[in-house]
C-alpha cells in the first residue's frame, strides 16, 4: 500500500505502511521564500503537537539548540499554533522555506518539543527575478513612502469628500466624487478633529477592540457597544487641521479604497510594508534584542524573523533601498523612549536578522531622516525609501498633532519638487500604518485568502508626483501591500507576487498613475 501526493507540480510517492517516521520534502530545491510541500508517514498518533521545522545546516534539535527558522515550521495538522491536536499517521503540510540561500535540515519533531528524527534537506536558491542591468519598467525611477499614524480615511478626509455618504460615486475627478462621511452615527455628530483635539484623545485600536466596532461589516459599534466605544471615536478634521492632506487630494491623487490590511495596532500592521503577511498581533513583539538601536526601551517580546521581505528582494538585485527614521543617529538609551526618541519597533525591517542586526550601529539600508534631505541635495537618493517620523511627528493621537506630520510631509514634496535630478522620477506616497481606532463608514473586505486576518477600516492615501494624475479619487481596493507588488512590477524582471504573500492577490497601485507620464500603463490589479 502507498500514497501518491498530486497536489504539487511534481507528484511523488512514498509508502503510508511504513513503521519508523519517513520524512520527504517537494521540491527538494526551492527559490528563498517560496513553499515547500513536507509529506510524512509512521506518526503516532497518540502524540500532540507534533511539528516540522527548518534548522540551520550546522545544527541538530535538542532542548538546549532551538536554532530552527522561526516562521519556517508547522505543525502536523498545518498552521504554526498550538492547538492540542493528533497527527494522522502520513500526511503533508506546506512551509515556506527561509528567507537567506543555503542548505537547511528539515525535522520531524514529536509532541511540540525536540525529539526530532527523519531528517530531509532542502535547499533554498537564489530566485531569477533581476533585470539584465538595473532599470525601471516604468518612467518611475525612486519612491518614497511616508508612513504617518492612527487615522481612518474618514477622520481626514470626511469633509473634503462630497459626495453622499452610500452613494458609491464611479466618477473620478474632484470631492464630489468620494463620499462623504455620515453627519451622524448612533445619534452622535463628529468631533472637530482640531491639533488639540488629536493630542487630548487616543482612540483604543486594539485588534479585539477594532473587529467588535467594525462589527462584521456594520460599521456601527464606534459609538457604543463596545468596551472601547465612544463618540470620540467619531472625528473628523477640518480644511484647517488636514490643510496638506486637502492640498495634496487637489493637486495629486488619493484613494477612497485603501484598506488597514488587519485589524489591530501598528506593528502588526508595519508587517505588510515588509512582508505582505501576518506575522504577529498587535504590538506584541518588538525587534531583535535591547542592543538594537531603538530598541533599549523594550525589556521582553523580542522577535526575530526569517522571512523573505521586499528588502531582501532588493537587496539581491543590487536596487538601493533605505529606511529614513528621524531620531536614528541618536541611538537612544534605555532612559530615551517613544515618542521623543527613535523607536525601533516603528521600523518593520529591524525585525528580520537578514537585513540588520543589533552589532550593526549603522548601515546604508538604515539612516537618519536628515540623511534623506541631503541625498536628495547630493543626487543621491535611493530608488526605494521609507520615512518614519518620531512618534511626535507621527500624528499618531495623544503624541501628536496633524499638523507636525504634514509638516514634515511637505518638507520632502518640497525637497523633491525643488531637485531637476528627482523633481519628474519620483512618486511619494503617504500611508498610514493603520486606522487607529477611529471611525469609518465603508466596510472592509472579507478576510484575506493569505493570512485569513481581518481588515481593518479604510485609511488615508495620497500619491503626489509629477507622474500622478491631478484632483483624481481611485476607487481601487488597495492596501499597504499593494505597494510591494508596484516595487516587484517596476524594479524586478518577472511577474509580480515574488514574496509568496499578499502581494499575489492585491492590486497594484496604476490607477493612481498618468499613463502618458509613466512611459507605459502600470496595472491596477
Amino acid at each position: 500500500m502507498g500514497l501518491t501526493i498530486k497536489a504539487i507540480s511534481i507528484p511523488f510517492f512514498i509508502s503510508s505502511s511504513c513503521g519508523s517516521i519517513l520524512l520527504a520534502a517537494n521540491p527538494a530545491t526551492q527559490v528563498s521564500g517560496q513553499t515547500v510541500v513536507v509529506t510524512w508517514c509512521g506518526a503516532s498518533i497518540s502524540d500532540t503537537d507534533d511539528w516540522i521545522a527548518f534548522w540551520k545546516i550546522d545544527s541538530s534539535p535538542s532542548t538546549t539548540d532551538h536554532n530552527f527558522i522561526p516562521n519556517a515550521w508547522a505543525y502536523t495538522y498545518g498552521g504554526t499554533t498550538k492547538k492540542n491536536q493528533h497527527p494522522t499517521a502520513s500526511g503533508q503540510v506546506s512551509i515556506q522555506v527561509p528567507s537567506l540561500f543555503g542548505r537547511y535540515t528539515v525535522y520531524f519533531c514529536k509532541n511540540a518539543g525536540y525529539t526530532c528524527s527523519s531528517p530531509t534537506t532542502v535547499k533554498v536558491v537564489d530566485p531569477t527575478i533581476c533585470k539584465p542591468s538595473p532599470s525601471t519598467t516604468s518612467t518611475v525611477q525612486h519612491i518614497i513612502t511616508i508612513i504617518p499614524e492612527n487615522h481612518s480615511f474618514d477622520s481626514i478626509y470626511g469633509r473634503y469628500c462630497q459626495a453622499t455618504t452610500g452613494s458609491n460615486p464611479t466618477c473620478n475627478i474632484g470631492p464630489f466624487c468620494c463620499e462623504a462621511a455620515p453627519t451622524s452615527v448612533n445619534g452622535s455628530f463628529p468631533k472637530n478633529l482640531t491639533d488639540q483635539e488629536n493630542l487630548n484623545f487616543n482612540p483604543s485600536h486594539s485588534a479585539s477592540c477594532e473587529i467588535c466596532e467594525i462589527n462584521n461589516g456594520s460599521m456601527d459599534r464606534y459609538i457604543t457597544g463596545c468596551s472601547c466605544s465612544n463618540p470620540s471615536n467619531f472625528a473628523i478634521a477640518n480644511s484647517i487641521s488636514a490643510i496638506g492632506y486637502y492640498s495634496w487630494a487637489k493637486s495629486y491623487a488619493i484613494g477612497d479604497r485603501y484598506f488597514q490590511s488587519a485589524a489591530g495596532a501598528s506593528t502588526e500592521n508595519d508587517m505588510y510594508y515588509a512582508v505582505g503577511k501576518f506575522l504577529f498581533l498587535d504590538n506584541t513583539a518588538v525587534p531583535q534584542d535591547k542592543n538594537l538601536n531603538g530598541a533599549r526601551c523594550y525589556s521582553s517580546g523580542f522577535k526575530s524573523y526569517y522571512s523573505t521581505t521586499i528588502a531582501d528582494l532588493l537587496n539581491y538585485c543590487n536596487i538601493s533601498w533605505t529606511f529614513f527614521a528621524e531620531g536614528y543617529d541618536q541611538n537612544p538609551t534605555s532612559h530615551q523612549c517613544y515618542p521623543y526618541y527613535y523607536d525601533a519597533g516603528d521600523d518593520p525591517f529591524t525585525f528580520f536578522p537578514s537585513l540588520i542586526t543589533s552589532t550593526q550601529v549603522s548601515s546604508n539600508n538604515f539612516r537618519d531622516l536628515t540623511k534623506l534631505y541631503s541625498d536628495i541635495s547630493a543626487g543621491q537618493l535611493p530608488a526605494v525609501s521609507y520615512v518614519k517620523t518620531l512618534g511626535i511627528h507621527t500624528e499618531h493621537p495623544g503624541d501628536s498633532t496633524l499638523t507636525a506630520g504634514q509638516t514634515i510631509v511637505q518638507n520632502i514634496v518640497n525637497a523633491i519638487n525643488a531637485s531637476d535630478t528627482y523633481r519628474e522620477n519620483t512618486v511619494i506616497f503617504v500611508s498610514h500604518d493603520e486606522s487607529g481606532g477611529y471611525y469609518d463608514h465603508v466596510s472592509p473586505p472579507p478576510n484575506s485568502i493569505i493570512d485569513n486576518q481581518p481588515y481593518g477600516p479604510r485609511m488615508p492615501f495620497v500619491a503626489i508626483g509629477y507622474q500622478i494624475k491631478q484632483n483624481y479619487i481611485s476607487h481601487v481596493p488597495m492596501e499597504p501591500s499593494s505597494l510591494i507588488k508596484f516595487i516587484e512590477w517596476n524594479w524586478f524582471n518577472g511577474s509580480t507576487g515574488q514574496l509568496g504573500t499578499r502581494d499575489t492577490v492585491v492590486n497594484n497601485i496604476g490607477d493612481m498613475f498618468n499613463d502618458t507620464k509613466t512611459g507605459v500603463t502600470i496595472p491596477s490589479n
